[in-house]
């Protein structure tokens, strides 16, 4: 050893920057990204999600008390794509906090990329439940802008859900109340989402009835950590989705039936006997909520003005579905009958956009039921074309009277909801009212706003061309047109 002047002296040095952690996964970095940005108002879009926009007292995803405990207590043991999920499915109710309402919002569309990210990382590295309920909080996310990325999510959370035995009934299973009650809800809200999904998208269900034995979860069950008038009313809501879920899944099933050889097996299922799910349903429901769903009344609620969409997007389905019965089974009613029902379906519809005030607009909606309006629209138009009387063309009235309604709302509170519609109805409406000719170039983008019907039901499937079939191609509103 050399002279102690010459010794050679070690130390402990970072092998990465400080604040770097070595363990940190691709989720937990876009997490850390995101609450930056939204510094320092963190906690306020956890109390947005919660307690102010009522989202998770009408559409439960997580448990408020044992969620705020552990995000408290021990926040790195939630998962970084499932916060991530959160704060940007927060983003929509920005302006709806006292607290935010004078701060600059942050971009939104940008916090989306990141959570996007971070659930794909999650899902590649150590997906769980905790990835199901990102899933969920993703797919509900808005504003919609990717029906395919949607509905491929869609997908995965399904099949994760059937991986983790979630499509099981746990109720003689050994483990806590909580768990129990944790796993009936999740799987209840993946249900949710496979079929409205699955109305939107035009696309079948990804889970039958034969492949799970879960029961829809009672009010008690869900009610074991709620105690407030405001949370049992949201939970009552919730569960009338549930239960209207189910009968949307019945009407599902007819119009996705079309494989030849199951047909000989099953027997097809009569009209009245598919009005009579959505008449039971109805008289299942408590006074409240009935008249709620049936009348349009208390749109105050949580949830309750998402609820009677949900409702008036199941009945125009119906409508429609009979409809086209009608040309199979003429002792039914008539083709005119029916399309007239299908009209009424439809009005009630733009009156319910029509009635919507500020605190409606910013509450919870499924996005999903964006696509209602733009199917209610389009049934209206196709009619406003089939119309005899020139002069008093009731169809097409309505159709402007929503596009007008929609486009106050977008304009004043910023309702994402009514993009679809706008998108795809405006022009065409315009294009009626003036009686101008479909013509190319402008008739393929015409014809392709038709088609993009199928978005919320598939004509194909239905069959609709027979009940409401016309050439917009060659169209020319003229003297000629009337019959």
């Amino acid at each position: 050893m050399g002279p102690p002047s010459r010794r050679v002296l070690f130390n402990t040095v970072l092998r990465k920057p400080l604040g770097i952690n070595a363990n940190q996964s691709v989720a937990a970095g876009k997490l850390e990204v995101i609450e930056k940005l939204l510094e320092p108002h963190v906690m306020d879009m956890i109390n947005l999600h919660v307690t102010h926009a009522n989202v998770n007292v009408c559409f439960p995803v997580l448990d408020e008390t044992s969620f705020r405990r552990t995000y408290t207590e021990h926040k790195d043991r939630l998962s970084s794509a499932l916060l991530a999920n959160l704060y940007a499915n927060a983003m929509t109710y920005w302006k709806s906090s006292p607290r935010l309402r004078s701060v600059h919002p942050r971009d939104q569309r940008y916090i989306w990329v990141q959570a996007n990210e971070a659930l794909h990382s999650e899902l590649f590295l150590s997906p769980g439940i905790s990835t199901v309920i990102a899933i969920i909080l993703n797919v509900h996310g808005r504003p919609s802008t990717s029906m395919f990325g949607n509905g491929g999510m869609v997908g995965t959370a399904v099949a994760l859900s059937n991986s983790l035995g979630l499509n099981r009934d746990c109720s003689t299973w050994n483990i806590s109340p909580e768990e129990k009650t944790f796993r009936f809800r999740i799987w209840s809200i993946v249900m949710l989402m496979d079929r409205w999904t699955s109305l939107a998208y035009g696309t079948p269900l990804l889970i039958h009835r034969a492949q799970y034995d879960v029961p829809v979860p009672s009010k008690e069950l869900l009610a074991q950590s709620r105690t407030s008038t405001t949370q049992h009313a949201g939970l009552s809501i919730f569960l009338a989705m549930l239960t209207l879920t189910d009968v949307l899944s019945r009407y599902l099933e007819h119009v996705y039936h079309i494989s030849r050889v199951a047909t000989t097996d099953r027997s097809p299922v009569s009209p009245l006997h598919l009005e009579m799910f959505l008449t039971d349903w109805e008289d299942t429901l408590d006074d409240e909520t009935r008249r709620l769903v049936l009348r349009g009344n208390d749109l105050d609620r949580p949830g309750a003005a998402n609820l009677r969409l949900s409702y008036l997007a199941v009945k125009l389905l119906l409508c429609r579905i009979l409809c086209d019965t009608t040309s199979f089974t003429p002792e039914h009613e008539s083709a005119a009958q029916a399309r007239l029902r299908t009209q009424r379906v439809a009005e009630e519809v733009v009156l319910l956009v029509q009635e919507l005030k500020h605190p409606h607009l910013r509450g919870f909606w499924m996005p999903t039921n964006g696509f209602t309006l733009t199917s209610a629209t389009l049934f209206l138009l196709r009619n406003a074309l089939k119309a005899t009387n020139r002069t008093r063309n009731t169809s097409l009235k309505l159709a402007k009277d929503m596009i007008t309604c929609l486009q106050e709302h977008r304009n004043n509170e910023a309702w994402d909801l009514a993009d679809d519609c706008l998108s795809n109805c405006t022009d065409m409406t315009n294009r009626i009212e003036a009686g101008t000719n479909f013509e190319s170039p402008a008739c393929a983008d015409s014809q392709y706003v038709v088609d993009n019907d199928s978005l919320m039901f598939n004509d194909t499937v239905l069959g609709f061309a027979t009940a409401f079939d016309f050439d917009l191609e060659h169209f020319q509103w003229n003297e000629n047109t009337q019959q």
